[in-house]
């Protein structure tokens, strides 16, 4: 399993640029459509985070890529997805196209990667799975309890109301693999990891720790598209190293769940126009 990319600042970045010529590094965009026609960086491929993980065959994999996007949060969750699927060389810019223009952002964190490692079979993955995805909601429960913006009280309710949703999908899914126990399930699920550990493997303090709470929708929207993409990465990455066909199925599954979860970020991202 690869390490965490590395995040670089600004400086180290214009000189990636000026060092490597077009065809000998990429330069990826993974913020939306109407952000990158806004203002991109010289040669930059765009291709939302939503979209990465299907997309990330139309990239070569052998030359260095530079990842950026608004305020470095998601282009952190994307540089890691890469790293993941065996990219060469992958850093992320440190404090997105903010930092770029001389602007103020704080700078990604490095995500926890290790709560599925130890789950032995399809079933403890999806008590794991399920017992995040209770944290998360609960984070963005309390979240959209002390938000000063009421637009972002509005999204982490919803966004809590995703959660929800994802549990019973989780729950549908562990009902079809044959248990048929679901309080027993979900009971064991509760207790399954550290309490308040999220999606991706970090507690919900270390998020605030790192990030800070996010102060209006724009920044709420973009937290919960890392959190989303960080979730992706983690069971794509267990999927790939899996030798148990069952499991690695269900690490497959949970990956595309999160997928759908990226889109429906993305398509609201869309619909508001803006970060």
């Amino acid at each position: 399993m690869n390490d965490i990319a590395p995040q670089v600042p600004v400086s180290e970045a214009r000189a990636f640029l000026d060092s490597a010529r077009l065809g000998q590094r990429t330069v990826l965009d993974v913020r939306q459509d109407f952000e990158y026609a806004e203002g991109h960086l010289p040669g930059a491929t765009l291709i939302p985070l939503p979209e990465l993980a299907e997309r990330a065959k139309e990239l070569d994999p052998a030359l260095p890529t530079l990842v950026y996007c608004r305020s470095g949060r998601r282009s952190q969750a994307g540089a890691n997805l890469l790293s993941g699927l065996d990219f060469r060389d992958v850093v992320s810019i440190q404090g997105g196209i903010l930092a770029w223009d001389g602007a103020q952002a704080a700078g990604p964190q490095d995500l926890g990667l290790a709560v599925l490692l130890s789950a032995a079979s399809a079933q403890e993955v999806l008590e794991r799975a399920w017992g995040m995805e209770l944290a998360l909601g609960e984070y963005y429960s309390a979240l959209a309890a002390s938000a000063a913006d009421a637009e972002a009280a509005t999204l982490f309710k919803r966004l809590a109301g995703f959660e929800e949703k994802h549990r019973r999908t989780l729950t549908e899914i562990w009902k079809r693999l044959g248990g048929d126990d679901v309080d027993a399930f979900e009971e064991r699920a509760r207790t399954s990891v550290a309490p308040g550990s999220l999606e991706g493997g970090i507690s919900a303090a270390d998020y605030l720790g790192l990030l800070g709470e996010p102060a209006s929708a724009p920044e709420a929207l973009e937290l919960a598209m890392a959190v989303e993409a960080q979730a992706m990465d983690l069971y794509l990455r267990r999927a790939k190293d899996e030798t148990d066909a069952d499991l690695r199925r269900t690490l497959v599954l949970l990956a595309e769940e999160e997928k759908t979860h990226l889109k429906l970020l993305g398509a609201f991202a869309d619909s508001r126009k803006r970060f």
